[in-house]
Order: structure tokens, then C-alpha cells, then sequence
């Protein structure tokens, strides 16, 4: 008789290798220059701020790398209960978005989306598959100290590196503080894919991994409701005096839960028989045989409305994509949908929280985080998303969101290879600053012309180029901000113009309250292609 096989203990998860692996080496942070701060005051804005109160709603522009490097040396080590990550999927694709000129359907276009001129490359997502798995590798510690001992980390992905980046995780953060995946339905399959090849590609996946899940991790479990009419509801669900009702057998209740719950009327007889109680052999049965099961009823709402609550797992197919969801679109390619991140941002956090998205893109997660009453940090090396996301942001304020609508950004140092992006703008710009002579304390701001000639050319090139003159410049402008105080280093935007809708434009006439002494005002300018302007006048 052989002998049986020494077992080998496990005493780790697999890794994944790749050619030219290395660990992480720790960098020294890279010093990092406050440059605007948007903390509007109705009344005057008359105090520069320093954005010292916003630190924990802030913008970041540079690497990831550096800016969560920066994050640990300055005291975010652990303080962060959720991190929510989007990044490139190495999907081969060099994501843009569409250009749109801003405002009513223009004359010369028979529909709004001919107003559609040109496309802008956003980033690339172009990658060797080595460089990519690097890439990820080097962030995840750094994410991982961020994190609370009660915090969750959300990574979303797609087909492509899903198997991979599992691993990266449970290599990183433990097999243990592995919590689930996610399946999203992101999309259905229509035109051309409904027709391809192993089925179509519809779904997403977000790897989910705790800090510590014996801390425990902060977890809300999230009920779905579906509201139904009557007949939607009479198809699915059972009907009595009491209203439609769902059954679920008993499981482990006692016998005093399910006397409770026959007092209550909420237990159910199969076959048309009755609920018995037997005190002495203290069970409850079916008259006509069967298992017993707890009525569960549906919420009447009124006017033949119901509504039901359904647990939420891992299939996610209730949330559209943006695809099905076109107010929220904002012309930024990936861009996930306020519904996903809500659902996200209540399950893993409580109000006055600390959430992190170092790959921000539109700012979504920022976005839904300020309405939700949390805080944020969000970061990305792309100026169109700085850009994008601010300006959501300052829009929010409009819409009187929960809490401190304010933040700071700032920006990795300049050196001679990486240059400010807002010091390569070709905008050409006419704007009249004045004293209002009604009221001293204020400055009227008058913006008569607004030239771009990158979108002029791009203008140019289209089979019907639609004119953007010196009356109709307001097509080209994507925002207005305004600083009647500059200090020559930090933007403060004390009055911003972004309409939310696309068929809206900026006024272009303003009246900002400003110190009554010599100041200086600086009108930023921005359009459609994210590029600045921006023109300094002193008044006395």
C-alpha cells in the first residue's frame, strides 16, 4: 500500500507575473501648487481664501501616483472609507468626445446633433500588456494606506483585465478582504452587436475588496424598489384583503415569531386551508397540508401604484448606462451614470465621509459624493477631466446641493516638460470691466467678443462650416468665472456662468461685488475645448 501524499500547506494566494515585474518603489512627493479655489459668497468676495477649510474637497491635476504619494505624506493615510476607481481598461481605443456648439439649434443645422463639429481626443487607452499591469500594480499599495480599517475599495472594469486585476487585488489587499464582484449590465446589445460573434459584450465588473474585513467594513445593505399598477402587480403576486403579497418560507423564526405573525395576519396556507396553532406542541401548520410561509405586502402608494422591495446582489442589471440616461451625458467618453455611483456611495459610506477617485474623468463619483453630503478627493492627469469635472461641480452649486459646495484645486509644479495647459490657450478675447456707478462696491463685467481659432478651423472643415461672429460667440463658450480680487496666484471663482444644458448659453453681462480699494479682476474664459483665457484688469 503506497503511502499518501504530503500536503503542502498554502501558505499564500497566487500572484501574477508578468516580464519586468517589480514591486512598488516608493517616491518622495512631488510639491504641488494651489491655484483656484471656488468658494462662492453671495454677499462679497471681498477674502481671498487660502483653501485651507476645503482640503477635503479638492481637485487634483497630475499623476496619480504623486498625488496619492502626496495624499499619505499629508496626513490621508487611513482616512479614506471609500475609494471608487475607473481606470483604463487597456482597451486599444483612443477615447474622445464630441464637440457641440452650445446653445438652440443654429439655422443652418437641420437637427441638434449636426451642431456636432468635431471630435476631441480625450486620452488613450493604448497599452502594452506588461506596461499596463505595472501600472495598476504601483497604485494599488498606495490606495490600500488610504483606506480606513473600515473601508472599502470599488474597482471597476471590463472583460479585457478583469481575470487579471482580481488577482493584483487579492495579491495586494488579501484573499480574505475579498467582498464580492459586481456584474453591471452596462448596456443591451443593439444595431451592429446584437449580431456578434460569442455574444455581445453588456456588462462590467467592479472587484470589491475591504481594508480590514474584520473592522468590519461599513456596509449599508441597499434595498431595490419597483413600483407596479395593479394588473402589473396582480400578475406577479398573490392578492388578499390586506393587499398584494409575496411568500417566503419561515426559516428559523420561533414559535412566538409565528404566532406574531399570524396575529398580524401575515402567514400562508397553501391548498385554501387555515393556519393552526398548536400551543402544546408549540408548532404552527397548514390545515390542508403544505408548508406554511410570512407574507411579505407590497406598499400601496395610492392611485393604483405599488411599490416593491427586493434585496440587492450582485447582478446589477436594474441601472442603466449612459447610453439610456442621455440628460447626464456629458460629452466625456467612459462616463458611468449618477445612479451606479449613488447606489455605490450609500453602501459603502455614511454621511461625512471621505471618498477617493484618482481616476475622476467626468466626476462622476465627485458629483454624487457632494449631493450625498459626503467629501471628496478626486485626481486624474488628463486636464479635459479637471476641466469637465469642475465645471460639474460648479454647477451643483446652482442646484443648492448638501453641504459646502466649495473645493480647491491643485496641480503638480510645473517644470519645463510639463507645462501649465492653460498657458498654450489661443483664445482671443474682448472684455469691458468697469465700476458699476450705482453701486461702488461692485464691478460690471461685459464680455464682447470671444475668438477661437482651433474651433474656428475645425468649423472650417465641415461640408456647411457654421459662422460664429462677434455676435453669436456665446455658440463657442463653455463657462465664465469670475475673480474681482485676484491675487495673481489663486483663482478664487467667486461667480461662475456654466449652464447645465447644451441648448443654454453664458450671459456674457455680470455684476460681482468687489472690495471698494483698488483690486484686481480676472475674467477665465473656456471653451468648448476646454482651452482658458484668461484676462486681468486692475480697477480703482
Amino acid at each position: 500500500m503506497s503511502k499518501p501524499r504530503k500536503q503542502t500547506p498554502i501558505d499564500q494566494s497566487p500572484v501574477l507575473t508578468w516580464p519586468g515585474k517589480h514591486s512598488p518603489t516608493p517616491t518622495a512627493p512631488r510639491p504641488l501648487a494651489l491655484v483656484e479655489v471656488f468658494a462662492p459668497q453671495p454677499a462679497s468676495c471681498r477674502a481671498h481664501s487660502t483653501g485651507a477649510n476645503l482640503e477635503r474637497n479638492s481637485l487634483y491635476y497630475g499623476d496619480n501616483r504623486d498625488i496619492l504619494t502626496h495624499l499619505l505624506a499629508t496626513g490621508y493615510r487611513g482616512q479614506v472609507r471609500l475609494i471608487y476607481i475607473d481606470p483604463p481598461y487597456a482597451s486599444g481605443v483612443k477615447w474622445g468626445r464630441k464637440l457641440r456648439l452650445r446653445g438652440p439649434k443654429a439655422p443652418t443645422m437641420q437637427t441638434n446633433a449636426k451642431q456636432i463639429f468635431a471630435q476631441q481626443t480625450q486620452f488613450s487607452d493604448q497599452w502594452d500588456a506588461n506596461d499596463y499591469l505595472q501600472f495598476i500594480y504601483e497604485r494599488l499599495p498606495l490606495l490600500r494606506d488610504l483606506l480606513a480599517e473600515d473601508g472599502s475599495l470599488w474597482l471597476h472594469c471590463d472583460h479585457r483585465q478583469a481575470h487579471h486585476l482580481r488577482v493584483l487585488l487579492q495579491e495586494v489587499f488579501g484573499a480574505d478582504n475579498y467582498l464580492n464582484t459586481i456584474t453591471w449590465r452596462s448596456q443591451v446589445a443593439r444595431g451592429a452587436k446584437v449580431n456578434a460573434f460569442y455574444f455581445p459584450f453588456s456588462a462590467h465588473y467592479i472587484e470589491i475588496f475591504a481594508k480590514n474585513r474584520q473592522a468590519p467594513t461599513v456596509w449599508n445593505p441597499l434595498k431595490k424598489q419597483t413600483v407596479l399598477s395593479a394588473a402589473e402587480a396582480a400578475r406577479e403576486f398573490m392578492h388578499d384583503e390586506h393587499g398584494f403579497f409575496r411568500t417566503s418560507d419561515p426559516g428559523t423564526y420561533s414559535f412566538a415569531h409565528l404566532k406574531a405573525f399570524y396575529a398580524a395576519g401575515r402567514l400562508y396556507a397553501p391548498y385554501g386551508g387555515e393556519i393552526v396553532i398548536d400551543e402544546a406542541e408549540q408548532r404552527v401548520y397548514a390545515s390542508q397540508g403544505g408548508n406554511i410561509a410570512v407574507k411579505y405586502y407590497l406598499t400601496e402608494l395610492g392611485k393604483n401604484k405599488w411599490a416593491v422591495e427586493r434585496a440587492i446582489d450582485n447582478l446589477w442589471d436594474d441601472i442603466p448606462g449612459l447610453g439610456t440616461t442621455p440628460a447626464e451625458d456629458l460629452g466625456y467618453p467612459t462616463q458611468k451614470t449618477e445612479a451606479l455611483l449613488a447606489r455605490i456611495i450609500r453602501t459603502a459610506t455614511n454621511p461625512g465621509d471621505l471618498v477617493l477617485d484618482c481616476f475622476m474623468g467626468s466626476g462622476t463619483t465627485l458629483a454624487v459624493a457632494q449631493q450625498l453630503g459626503r467629501q471628496w478627493i478626486g485626481c486624474d492627469n488628463n486636464w479635459g477631466a479637471l476641466v469637465t469635472t469642475r465645471r460639474r461641480l460648479q454647477t451643483l452649486q446652482q442646484l443648492g446641493t448638501v453641504g459646502n459646495p466649495g473645493f480647491a484645486v491643485y496641480r503638480e509644479q510645473t517644470d519645463e516638460n510639463d507645462p501649465d495647459p492653460t498657458s498654450m490657450s489661443s483664445l482671443q478675447a474682448q472684455i469691458v470691466m468697469a465700476r458699476n456707478p450705482l453701486n461702488w462696491a461692485e464691478i460690471c463685467v461685459q464680455i464682447v467678443d470671444v475668438e477661437s481659432p482651433l474651433i474656428t478651423a475645425l468649423l472650417a472643415q465641415q461640408a456647411k462650416p457654421h459662422p460664429v461672429t462677434r455676435e453669436n460667440w456665446r455658440l463657442l463658450v463653455d463657462a465664465v468665472a469670475i475673480d474681482p480680487n485676484y491675487n495673481g496666484h489663486v483663482f478664487q471663482s467667486c461667480l461662475v456662468d456654466a449652464p447645465r444644458k447644451k441648448s443654454e448659453q453664458v450671459k456674457g453681462n455680470y455684476t460681482v461685488a468687489a472690495p471698494v480699494t483698488t483690486t484686481i479682476v480676472a475674467v477665465r474664459v473656456t471653451d468648448l475645448l476646454g482651452d482658458e483665457l484668461l484676462i486681468v484688469q486692475e480697477i480703482g
